[in-house]
């Protein structure tokens, strides 16, 4: 059975029997790849450095085609971010963007665009202290891009205005102005700020993206705007876990 060398991103750790756990590993090469370590409830004892979720290892495995389980052979610990374990909204945001990717990709379905782009995110959350939902607004915005339904947020998607948005077609990705809105399910409210939340963010580097100032009705509109957006394109997708925590962690202290 050959054996795989690959770096990748630990979405989740599930324990599997007594002594053993599965790890769903995202990776650079092979896409979502669920791995079998034997022994692995031991933890640092036997593995220093540890697999735990999020951690970002280079990992070798042994790599059986058409195989749903494969059998892990060895790592070697490359980040464990522990900036943003340190707090509660910045752990939040990094799970909830593995969890997204995890909900989001079939097994074995190789994406290097979306891989490097789950790590800029994580690196940015673990460098950056403030407002932790603009890095992950920006990181949907990517991620959606990568899994085939990127955003148009340059204008008006039927005239090319750049003034008076008012709605956001579900199907097409396309924000509209108040002359174009279109009265069919697809079609949603947005206001002009959200519009230009989104816009700024997609253009700014992940340094740039905590300077944006969201007051908490804007951001919540954002998280339902992504919300429906997603469960739109992806077939058989619910609401991921995190995401549900996610308004309360962020605004709570505003009410």
């Amino acid at each position: 059975m050959p054996i795989f060398q690959t770096e990748g991103i630990v979405l989740q750790s599930r324990n599997f029997s007594e002594t053993s756990k599965i790890l769903v590993v995202f990776t650079r090469d092979k896409g979502v790849v669920s791995i079998l370590v034997k022994g692995g409830r031991k933890g640092n004892k036997k593995f220093p450095g540890g697999l735990e979720t999020l951690n970002r290892i280079d990992l070798q495995y042994y790599h059986k085609q058409a195989r749903e389980l494969q059998n892990f052979k060895s790592f070697d610990l490359i980040d464990s971010f522990q900036g943003f374990r340190e707090n509660l909204s910045r752990l939040y945001t990094a799970l909830s963007l593995a969890e997204t990717v995890l909900r989001c990709t079939a097994s074995e379905d190789q994406n290097e665009a979306l891989y490097i782009s789950l790590i800029a995110a994580l690196e940015a959350i673990d460098q950056q202290e403030s407002s932790p939902w603009t890095i992950r607004w920006k990181s949907l915005l990517e991620f959606c891009k990568y899994l085939g339904f990127g955003m148009a947020l340059e204008d008006c998607s039927k005239c090319g205005s750049k003034s008076d948005i008012a709605a956001f077609d579900l199907q097409s990705g396309g924000f509209l102005c108040r002359k174009h809105t279109e009265n069919k399910p697809s079609v949603i409210n947005v206001s002009g700020e959200l519009w230009g939340t989104l816009r700024f963010l997609a253009q700014c580097n992940y340094s740039a993206a905590p300077r944006m100032n969201v007051n908490s009705t804007t951001g919540r509109r954002i998280e339902t705007l992504f919300k429906q957006y997603y469960l739109y394109h992806i077939p058989g997708l619910k609401t991921p876990e995190s995401w549900k925590k996610l308004q309360e962690i962020y605004w709570v202290r505003e009410e």
